[in-house]
């Protein structure tokens, strides 16, 4: 999704949901582009960009982090500039406060020393 969205430069929308890895915890990585992916892939956790790439990633493109699902990886950005009172940011670990993303991180491990682009 990162690769998606950074490329998306025709519109700027309000509000942004994108999901996010949280297998990957606070690491800043994005798994590399592979057209011929196909999931589980190499590894069912092998895929996507961690919730740090993806809040560095909103940053630059002028988004703030403001919310999530219930479990935290779905996240939900704010364009600046809009409504920053009523709707301030959150924090990495306000977004993963959820119990089960420390179970999820854990699974990273496994998969720790594969190939990673910086987020």
């Amino acid at each position: 999704m990162a690769v998606v969205w950074k490329a998306i430069e025709c519109i700027q929308p309000r509000i942004v949901i994108i999901e996010t890895h949280v297998e990957f915890g606070s690491n800043n990585v994005i798994v590399p582009y592979d057209p011929d992916y196909c999931h589980p892939g190499k590894h069912p956790h092998y895929f996507g960009a961690s919730p740090t790439a993806m809040i560095n990633l909103g940053r630059a493109k002028g988004y703030r982090l403001v919310g999530t699902n219930l479990y935290g990886f779905n996240f939900i950005y704010v364009r600046d500039g809009d409504g920053e009172q009523q709707v301030p940011e959150i924090s990495l670990k306000e977004a993963l406060a959820h119990p089960r993303n420390a179970e999820r991180a854990r699974l990273f491990e496994e998969i720790r020393t594969w190939k990673y682009e910086k987020g």
